[in-house]
């Protein structure tokens, strides 16, 4: 079989180029294709760093029609509002960010909203959507990707990011090729976000607890076009070759191996526009404490700028920064390998991981360490309140269950981290059911093997 791996931006280099998928595909009579829009340059630099040679083509995003960004964005505000109700959960709506900068921005956005009012229901919804896709085989973009399909006939066209509005012309246009099409749900908080830019036949989820939101959130999806396979951004856990020696990675970045080592895990400014005076109120917790360290990792995809005033005046901070390729598109950022080492080690080695709201505290809990959800608000904070943070969706993941702590003031952040340090297991105890929950992991396979098996046999 020939399979043909559409990678709109890095991120999907990690779990689909840094796994094992393209290796276990490969190892039998199947031949693998990569769509991309990463750039020769990086694509060649990608292929070196893991050993393999793979034909690949550039990926070109156009942008959408008038009267398909119109349809998206419209079924997208309904869904999210339709959301709301279903799941009373008004912080949904949180979701709907869009970009209101000129008075033609302003007009377009209102007549969303206005339109969005006539769709009651999910049916309705998905009616209006098949009228975009419609839309969407008159573009350019589909015409190129019926060529580009053509040429190359792959028997399988898989989608590495499932809320890309620019790569719907290259999904209809497999689907009316009769190529099967694949789709995986990138990340735990996706799906009631309403950002499932595109169909597929099949869909590929972390969890049994994702399948069920896949069903909640578009019921005009079957539960038979549904693979659990967990993802492969865990997989990475599971290679003890990856885990160094405490005093190896602690000479290799500074670290006094005799301490206890804090991790602050930074978030985008989006998610945490605080986010430096929380590494400052931690810095400060832990100034005077000489039997710990804090290690201070920035989210990969920003700049570290609104963090350097802290980090020069807490100069004890070990920065290690993400090892990332960076270009000036955003969507081109891509991680190298020893990224990928470096966090497993880093949630190896730590005692303790503090964030708001991360997905890292299920990185870290693959080894048991310890994770802080910050839970009190900065004193000038007006807008991004953490209660409405914590009232996410996703964080309902966690009902039932005791998966992290909670800090709740700036005076409880040494308590709370002496407590975990003094008391191993006491705080979060649930974190590995929590885990289970989300992730799903298998115990005698892979999710790459899992991913292998599911695009194989449909």
């Amino acid at each position: 079989m020939k399979f043909c791996f559409l990678i709109p931006d890095g991120v999907g280099i990690r779990n689909y180029l840094y796994s094992d998928i393209i290796k276990d595909l490969t190892s039998g009579s199947n031949e693998v294709i990569i769509w991309h829009s990463l750039g020769k340059a990086q694509i060649s630099q990608v292929k070196e760093i893991v050993g393999l040679d793979f034909l690949d083509y550039d990926f070109i995003h156009r942008p959408e029609l008038p009267l398909v960004k119109f349809i998206r964005e419209t079924t997208t505000y309904a869904r999210l509002k339709q959301n709301v109700k279903l799941k009373e959960n008004p912080t949904i709506l949180d979701n709907w960010m869009p970009r209101k900068i000129g008075w033609k921005n302003k007009l377009f956005y209102k007549l969303v909203e206005k339109s969005a009012l006539f769709l009651n229901n999910y049916r309705e919804i998905h009616s209006f959507e098949k009228i975009g896709f419609l839309q969407v085989r008159k573009s350019q973009a589909y015409k190129e990707s019926l060529q580009f399909l053509r040429k190359t006939k792959p028997d399988v066209l898989f989608c590495t990011h499932q809320r890309v509005p620019s790569i719907t012309p290259a999904v209809l246009a497999a689907q009316d090729l009769q190529i099967k099409t694949f789709t995986a749900v990138f990340s735990w908080d996706n799906l009631p976000k309403a950002r499932l830019a595109f169909r597929t036949d099949r869909y590929l989820v972390w969890s049994d607890y994702m399948k069920d939101e896949l069903l909640t959130y578009y019921p005009e999806i079957d539960e038979n076009q549904i693979d659990v396979t967990s993802t492969t951004q865990f997989d990475f856990y599971r290679k003890e070759e990856l885990i160094d020696e405490r005093a190896d990675f602690a000479e290799k970045y500074g670290l006094d191996q005799d301490k206890k080592w804090i991790c602050f895990s930074g978030s985008d400014s989006i998610s945490s526009p605080n986010d430096h005076e929380y590494l400052e109120d931690v810095a400060e917790a832990l100034k005077n404490q000489n039997n710990v360290q804090l290690i201070f990792r920035e989210v990969p995809v920003e700049s570290i700028d609104r963090f350097k005033e802290v980090l020069s005046k807490f100069p004890e901070i070990k920065n290690i920064s993400p090892e990332w390729v960076k270009s000036s598109q955003w969507g081109s950022f891509f991680p190298l390998p020893s990224d990928i080492k470096l966090l497993v080690n880093l949630a190896y080695h730590c005692d303790v991981v503090i964030n708001l709201g991360s997905t890292m505290a299920l990185d870290f809990a693959v080894f048991g360490s310890t994770a802080f959800y910050l839970a009190y608000d900065q004193p000038h904070e007006r807008k991004r309140f953490v209660k409405d943070v914590y009232g996410f969706e996703h964080f309902k993941t966690m009902n039932g269950l005791d998966a992290v702590g909670w800090i709740r003031s700036k005076d409880a952040i040494l308590p709370s981290i002496h407590k975990a340090l003094s008391s191993q297991g006491e705080v979060g105890p649930d974190k590995m059911k929590w885990f289970e929950r989300v992730v799903q992991p298998h115990r005698t396979e892979t999710s790459s093997q899992r991913i292998v098996k599911a695009l194989i046999k449909n």
